[in-house]
């Protein structure tokens, strides 16, 4: 059986209503492919530009799963369109994995806009770290963790299905990512390395302390350390490998 890789882990499909992010992650793919292609430059992706033109086509097609959004997050900038976006989705018999660095004014508003949906919006939030000095150097414009974390309890608690991707770790410390997000976990937990770091840096603009951080950090994801990190976890019902880590370790299935 052919391995799944990427988004195609979580989703058949994606939808985006944006382009730009204002998170500006340095190690984002869709940022650098955006500079590699000249959709964007390292400096205007942080401009999150709301594409409502492309809701016509949210949702169009057989009921299927779709990751919304996958190439931008969803900000208070740009919350209506997506809320529209991800009304088009559902109410057309999708299944929508909701991927996002959340902002707690958004999932507030999804999660009362949404309540007739739980059964097929699903929440996974990213969360690399626990330290908030280590997300602010890699994410500079995203929610701190106490924000996402209760952005995870207000989903959870009101009954949405939840979930949490820890990819890419951030740090070596990520087993208390997992430890403070599983009580609010409903679905899955996946843990993931960051991919072909060097060269998004690059194409992204980051500045020399980042790419000191990138190796610091590929230095510290070694072979060894993330097998040791895999027989502790492995046995934990709620944790996934993401295709970085089955790859390394050679893996044949998610668990």
């Amino acid at each position: 059986m052919k391995q799944l890789f990427g988004t195609r882990e979580w989703a058949c499909t994606n939808f985006n209503i944006c382009l730009g992010c204002k998170h500006d992650c340095w190690y984002c793919y869709a940022k650098s492919m955006a500079v590699r292609f000249r959709r964007a430059t390292p400096e205007s992706w942080k401009d999150q530009i709301p594409l409502p033109d492309r809701l016509a086509d949210a949702g169009k097609g057989k009921p299927t799963r779709i990751m919304f959004p996958s190439t931008h997050d969803i900000t208070p900038d740009c919350l209506d369109v997506c809320m529209d976006a991800l009304d088009e989705m559902l109410k057309r018999g999708h299944t929508v994995l909701l991927v996002s660095k959340p902002h707690v004014q958004c999932i507030t508003a999804i999660c009362s806009r949404f309540p007739a949906y739980k059964h097929t919006l699903i929440f996974r939030f990213t969360i690399g770290s626990i330290d908030n000095n280590v997300l602010l150097a890699w994410e500079p414009n995203a929610p701190q963790f106490e924000e996402r974390l209760l952005c995870l309890e207000t989903a959870h608690s009101q009954g949405y299905q939840t979930s949490v991707s820890c990819e890419p770790m951030l740090d070596g410390a990520i087993e208390r990512v997992v430890s403070a997000v599983d009580p609010f976990v409903s679905d899955t937990i996946w843990i993931g390395m960051m991919n072909d770091v060097k060269q998004r840096l690059v194409l992204n603009g980051a500045p020399p302390e980042v790419h000191q951080m990138g190796e610091e950090l590929t230095r510290m994801c070694n072979r060894d350390v993330i097998k040791n990190l895999h027989a502790r976890l492995k046995d934990s019902p709620k944790i996934r490998w993401k295709d970085s880590i089955r790859r390394m370790l050679g893996l044949s299935g998610q668990r």
